[in-house]
């Protein structure tokens, strides 16, 4: 991707702000010692996002105001929406960091396997495999394990700029 990078702190990934830090959009990227390089985005939650690790899609486009994803949000700004994992629970209009790249953890329902095209569902922020009425397709985002038993953040997950 043609974009300039910032490097941030891990303390920096994982706070949220009442007054932006950053400008809405900047890129930041981290060297994780154990999962290697990540890439997070710069927005404000359109609406209260419950945790870390819950999946978010952009309202409007390249406005970088994100909701938690669910099966009516899924593509609000149309096909091909931003799709970003946020790092923190933010409280409506709050800012934060949502990753976009690298290994990472995604909000999944029971069950999701691996390896396996993902899509959005009814439970707000959490992604599937199932395909169930009204889901949208997640593209970028790929489990490394199965998701167990109950509904759970996923720590095995793969970003690549989803959509």
């Amino acid at each position: 991707m043609a974009q300039a990078t910032i490097g941030i702190s891990p303390s920096q990934i994982t706070a949220a702000t009442a007054s932006p830090a950053f400008r809405l959009g900047t890129v930041g990227g981290y060297d994780d010692p154990s999962k290697g390089y990540q890439e997070f985005v710069y927005g404000r939650a359109n609406g209260a996002i419950t945790g870390a690790g819950y999946v978010c899609v952009e309202t409007t486009g390249n406005d970088f105001q994100l909701i938690s994803v669910t099966a009516t949000t899924a593509g609000t700004a149309g096909y091909g929406s931003r799709v970003a994992v946020a790092q923190a629970a933010l409280a409506d209009n709050e800012y934060g960091w949502f990753q976009i790249y690298g290994k990472g953890s995604a909000r999944t329902l029971a069950s999701a396997a691996k390896g396996t095209r993902l899509n959005s569902t009814s439970t707000a922020g959490a992604l599937d495999d199932d395909g169930g009425t009204g889901a949208e397709a997640i593209f970028g985002i790929v489990l490394g394990t199965a998701t167990g038993a109950s509904e759970a953040t996923n720590t095995d997950a793969m970003l690549s700029y989803p959509t």
